[in-house]
């Protein structure tokens, strides 16, 4: 199979199994807990986003360039993925008792074990970015199918008596981080092992630094608005907009793939002269349109029949965040080419822009609108952040064109 539908098969398993997921918590459990859960997700795409410091990204772009020795990458990227998770899971683990209220109605126990496998979730992300940059697509979607399956049993697990508990989910999540992080490992081979002293890393700390911004001002900019909204409004009010905020989620699900698959594609190509093949063809934004006319028509059925009655406020959200999925989700293709091309700096002010603008919305509006002001910043802020980067990718081209001739296209991906 291509890799692209190897990836889109591989990622729907994942991102149905988290649907599966919330709707589980939300029926069983309420919005509140319902808001408790998405907020460790979120967390958990900050460990992603923050605490890899660029280094899932850096390693993509270092092997697809084939200028590097997968050991090299993989070796110095476990190394420093270790030590960056232990003090994650510090930090975290004492936030987790300093501040209960933000993860209530979950203890702090709970949270800490979870923020425990930080060390884990990041030697899993910088060894699925070794994968990536060097071709193993079906390895690399498998640490997602993995993962998502140790989900799945902690699902089945809330059958038992007396484990139908929120805090049964926090563990399978918490054991499906190390389950991707040992698959990562035997996938790569003896190259994970850790190497001291940076090796192609150090090389690279031009790119690891725009990585790193990138990547902390993309998740901010998609996931800080549920904390923010948490914050100001309760986990009531997140837990709506996070019932809502699966109408984004599965309206951006292919152009993340596109975005992943690009990357190294840009990559390899950037260096020969050549463009690499356009992220998405007529069939995936045919597919992904009519995904987005069917939920902007039926937002509360939509929210609903996943969540339950109880969420019936979120489908007014779900409408509003359809629009803000489209822009944002070509923006993250621009994105994606950028990071190819050796992430100049749009690469991480479009998105930086856009989240300093999403904070100070929220700020503002919140208090009085509450979630119906989050979801209308978020629109306003994904414009932000598509025009920028492609703006930026439009210079990108201009340089790369020797004596202002373009390049011819290449085919379009499916």
């Amino acid at each position: 199979m291509k890799p692209f539908a190897v990836t889109f098969a591989a990622r729907q398993f994942g991102a149905w199994t988290f649907i599966l997921t919330s709707a589980v918590v939300g029926r069983a459990f309420g919005p509140a807990t319902r808001g408790a859960v998405e907020g460790l997700a979120v967390l958990r795409l900050g460990l992603h986003a923050v605490a890899c410091a660029g280094i899932p990204a850096a390693a993509t772009w270092l092997v697809a360039r084939r200028a590097t020795p997968v050991a090299d990458v993989a070796g110095a990227a476990t190394a420093a993925s270790l030590a960056l998770g232990i003090v994650a899971a510090l930090v975290l683990a004492a936030g987790a008792f300093l501040a209960p209220q933000v993860f209530a109605p979950l203890p702090p126990w709970a949270v800490a074990a979870f923020v425990a496998t930080a060390p884990a979730t990041l030697v899993g992300q910088a060894l699925s970015g070794v994968l990536l940059g060097a071709g193993r697509t079906n390895a690399w979607n498998g640490l997602v199918v993995a993962q998502r399956t140790v989900v799945l049993v902690a699902l089945l697990v809330l059958l038992v008596p007396g484990l139908r508990r929120a805090e049964t989910v926090v563990a399978g999540m918490a054991l499906a981080e190390v389950a991707s992080a040992v698959l990562g490992a035997r996938f790569v081979g003896p190259a994970w092992r850790p190497r001291r002293g940076g090796g192609a890393l150090r090389e690279a700390r031009g790119y690891l630094r725009a990585a790193f911004l990138h990547g902390v001002f993309a998740f901010a900019f998609v996931r800080c608005d549920v904390l923010v909204l948490s914050a100001l409004a309760g986990t009531e009010a997140s837990g709506q907009f996070a019932a809502a905020s699966l109408a984004r989620d599965m309206l951006m699900f292919v152009p993340w793939i596109a975005g992943m698959l690009h990357v190294p594609k840009v990559a390899a190509a950037s260096g020969s002269g050549r463009r690499a093949a356009r992220p998405m063809g007529p069939v995936s934004i045919a597919v992904t349109l009519a995904v987005a006319a069917a939920i902007f028509a039926f937002p509360t059925t939509f929210v609903t029949t996943i969540h339950g009655g109880r969420f019936v406020e979120a489908g007014a959200l779900a409408r509003i965040l359809v629009p803000t999925a489209l822009v944002a989700g070509v923006g993250h293709l621009l994105l994606a080419e950028l990071l190819g091309r050796g992430a100049p700096p749009a690469t991480y002010l479009a998105p930086g822009l856009a989240f300093l603008g999403s904070v100070a919305g929220n700020v503002v509006f919140v208090p009085r609108h509450g979630a119906v002001a989050t979801a209308w910043t978020a629109l306003a802020a994904s414009v932000v952040m598509a025009s920028i980067a492609a703006a930026g990718v439009a210079a990108a081209r201009r340089r790369d064109r020797p004596g202002g001739g373009a390049p011819a296209p290449a085919p379009a991906t499916p």
